[in-house]
């Protein structure tokens, strides 16, 4: 059932667009439904595709990024938190391109409002970590990567 839901959920794309026509007070609610399906998720409490589960992201993401700050101010009850770490999880679900387009889009968002945006920033850091460090890391001859310090004459 709750697989159901997501998928609905996921497919109100038209809803998602009229998202920020909606005055913030009342809209606030909508968001708190994708946060709470994303900390769900990320729990591993409603297991559902990875197609669905990015198309979720790519429907409600940005609205919720539109909402975080204003939700995160106006009511105690949102655990700053553990909306963040529900998104993180999330995230990490899905293929490192996927990750790839959210979490970009999310460093980009993040770099122009910083408070009033989500911080995800572990879940950045994972994805950097599997898409660039794995792959000098993971040497068919086994070798591990070594870091040399030298100091240049000043």
């Amino acid at each position: 059932m709750a697989n159901d839901f997501v998928k609905l959920w996921a497919d109100q794309r038209e809803l998602a667009e009229l998202h920020s026509k909606i005055p913030t007070m009342y809209r606030h609610e909508i968001s708190r439904i994708t946060a709470q399906v994303c900390i769900a998720i990320g729990r591993g409490n409603i297991l559902v595709p990875k197609e669905s589960r990015f198309l979720l992201l790519s429907t409600w993401l940005d609205p919720l990024y539109e909402d975080f700050g204003w939700m995160r101010r106006a009511y105690k009850s949102v655990d700053k938190k553990l909306v963040e770490d529900g998104l993180s999880r999330t995230i990490l679900t899905l293929s490192l391109r996927q990750q790839q387009i959210i979490l970009l889009n999310w460093f980009d968002r993040y770099l122009n409002k910083g408070d009033d945006c989500p911080n995800i920033q572990r879940a950045f850091e994972v994805w950097w970590r599997r898409a660039f460090i794995r792959q000098y890391t993971d040497v068919e001859d086994g070798s591990q990567l070594q870091i040399t310090v030298c100091s240049y004459p000043n």
